[in-house]
């Protein structure tokens, strides 16, 4: 994956300050590992986004910045990461995490499936901790077969980023090199064509 792409597109240090619950940790943005644009920070800074955004409510941006933090990741992909779970995707992901739960306690033909997903509570950034409350409790309401599914899911899926994006990474590189070497051809083919033109070949 070209560098020059990822620094474009990725989140500025701005940007990720402007998120609420990152501004608690603004003083420790001045690590330059946690900026680098490097194969292995990137792509376990995803695999870590994608990890702990299937957490419910605030502690998911929390996680994924500690582990940035402890784990020395491209913070900007761990901060992308965690928008796996939005508000288009969030109901299918948890549905399939609670039926997942259900096939692997074998409870999967048992009539404890849901209708739909329980109501979400409300995150409010100037009482996290009152927040956390509201979604632990949310979490304990929805049983052990979410809580399963969840866990065995979200460690899916942030292995499968992380091949994903190293895959990507390498192709990229191996496609550069195609054309750096097509390039050199060409570049190599010219040179000799103006020779031949200088220097003809005496009859």
């Amino acid at each position: 994956m070209p560098k020059k792409f990822l620094r474009r597109i990725l989140p500025d240090r701005q940007t990720i300050e402007r998120i609420p619950i990152s501004r608690r940790f603004t003083h420790h943005f001045d690590r330059s590992s946690l900026w680098r644009v490097e194969r292995e920070a990137v792509a376990w800074g995803l695999a870590a986004g994608v990890f702990c955004g299937m957490i419910p409510g605030p502690l998911q941006m929390i996680a994924a910045i500690s582990l940035a933090f402890f784990f020395r990741l491209n913070l900007p992909m761990a901060v992308v990461g965690t928008f796996l779970t939005n508000p288009l995707t969030i109901v299918p992901i948890y549905m399939a995490a609670y039926s997942l739960g259900q096939w692997l306690l074998g409870l999967h033909g048992a009539d404890t499936k849901w209708s739909s997903l329980p109501a979400l509570p409300e995150t409010d950034w100037q009482a996290p901790l009152m927040s956390i409350e509201l979604w632990w409790q949310w979490v304990l309401d929805l049983g052990l077969p979410w809580v399963i599914g969840m866990v065995v899911l979200a460690m899916s899926l942030a292995l499968s980023s992380y091949l994903l994006m190293q895959l990507v990474w390498r192709a990229s590189r191996y496609w550069n090199l195609l054309r750096l070497q097509a390039l050199r051809r060409q570049t190599s083919s010219a040179e000799r064509s103006r020779s031949a033109r200088h220097h003809p070949a005496s009859g």
